[in-house]
């Protein structure tokens, strides 16, 4: 397949000499440089890795970033048409300042990083060169590689163009594409003036882009939402009584379609011992979904959206429940809603209330229970003794709720909470991926 170009946009004499003189006067009185890192794929963290990238960055002050903020906006719709960019919202804008010395190099990589990084919303990036004269480094190019699409996947190709590191100069290229920085080769003095490349380099972020989940193992993330999603009533969960007019027309249609179940289309990880039977519920979903609201509203003491209605699901003999919590951003408060079951023992449903005590609640046929799924852990843990056990999920969330996974991580962050958050979700320095 053919390879297409990296396209970008270079301007020269980007900043004036007074501003440009204000920026390596920042540089080099009082700027605090540290080990740059990187963020390998399938992390949540920075980690320094001199085999891949060798460099010094520091945190442009607010003044300084003054010279480029309203330029670069202003900037922004002439660069996205010029680089082949479709339109967002522009959000933040992330910038940095890099030092590169004698032998600092960054390998290939891209600066948008994993769909749940807070990279992943990166559109354009960006690099403004400066260095003192005369210029004592050579090397330090920035090579922008072509793309090519190879089993479905795009690649690096081996061909690219180069863009040199000069004075005074910035480049644009869009933020996904395969780059590197060539190393620097200084004669003589490392530390002589000219011989370091400075940039400020930075990436326009997409506002309207939403950040995946973090890839939390299990047990992380029951801790996590068991200890910081907000609650909403006492205990954490209610036992009561079905409306006796739902309960009869669930019945009813389970008595009609459960002959005819078929496979629920769900991740066995909590489901270990067996996927549970499904049967056909789409088309009545919304009508119970919605009469059951106001229990739930009354109860939480919330206006709520519904989010989700799973079943009528039919669990058979033998199956259990692992622990866990629901999905945090839909299933904050729910209910399951118990239609029919034929057991020789009851099935205890295990929850945790919001104190901490372990529970074990039995529901008969035309009971149901409200719980805050999102924060009390539950599960089956005993196998079922009988043939069959059916209920209906209902699930909904506040109007204006906006917790997520990366919120509670931050909460965590914030407490200091090593016990609920692995050594991984503790970094040194937030991530960074820059030229």
């Amino acid at each position: 397949m053919k390879n297409v170009p990296t396209p970008f946009l270079v301007l020269d004499d980007f900043l004036s000499p007074d501003d440009r003189a204000t920026l390596l006067h920042f540089v080099h009185n009082g700027t605090s440089f540290e080990p740059a890192q990187v963020t390998v794929p399938g992390s949540l963290t920075g980690t320094s890795d001199e085999t891949f990238r060798q460099a010094e960055v520091a945190e442009p002050a607010a003044e300084v970033f003054e010279l480029f903020d309203d330029k670069l906006r202003a900037l922004l719709p002439h660069v996205r048409r010029e680089i082949g960019v479709a339109h967002f919202a522009a959000g933040k804008m992330e910038r940095q300042i890099t030092a590169h010395g004698d032998g600092d190099f960054f390998g290939l990589h891209n600066d948008v990083g994993d769909r749940w990084a807070e990279s992943a919303s990166r559109r354009v990036s960006f690099v403004y060169y400066f260095h003192e004269h005369p210029r004592t480094f050579d090397g330090g190019e920035l090579r922008l590689y072509d793309t090519r699409h190879d089993d479905g996947r795009v690649k690096a190709a081996t061909t690219f163009q180069t863009v040199e590191p000069n004075d005074n100069s910035i480049v644009f290229f869009p933020s996904h594409t395969f780059h590197e920085v060539r190393p620097v080769v200084v004669e003589g003095d490392p530390e002589s003036p000219g011989a370091k490349r400075f940039t400020v380099n930075g990436w326009f972020h997409n506002r309207d882009h939403v950040r995946a989940d973090p890839p939390l193992e299990p047990d992380v993330r029951t801790a996590l939402t068991q200890r910081y999603t907000p609650s909403f009533t006492d205990t954490g969960f209610l036992k009561v009584k079905t409306p006796a007019a739902i309960h009869r027309a669930l019945r009813a249609v389970y008595d009609e379609r459960v002959g005819a179940p078929g496979r629920e289309s769900i991740d066995d990880e909590y489901l270990s011992t067996g996927i549970p039977d499904f049967l056909p519920f789409d088309d009545v979903r919304a009508r119970f979904q919605l009469a059951l609201q106001p229990m739930h509203e009354e109860w939480s003491e919330q206006e709520l959206i519904p989010t989700a209605a799973y079943g009528l699901r039919v669990y058979r003999s033998g199956q259990t429940l692992k622990p866990h919590t629901d999905a945090l951003t839909t299933h904050v408060i729910s209910s399951i809603v118990h239609i029919a079951h034929e057991t020789t023992e009851p099935w205890p449903l295990w929850i945790v209330d919001l104190q901490g005590n372990e529970h074990h609640v039995f529901l008969e046929e035309g009971e149901m229970l409200l719980y805050e799924s999102a924060r009390c852990p539950h599960a089956r843990p005993e196998p079922l003794a009988g043939s069959s056990y059916c209920s209906l999920f209902l699930h909904y969330r506040p109007v204006d709720w906006n917790v997520t996974y990366w919120s509670l991580i931050d909460q965590a962050r914030a407490d200091g909470a090593t016990e609920v958050l692995p050594s991984g979700l503790w970094p040194t320095q937030s991530p960074t991926a820059d030229k």
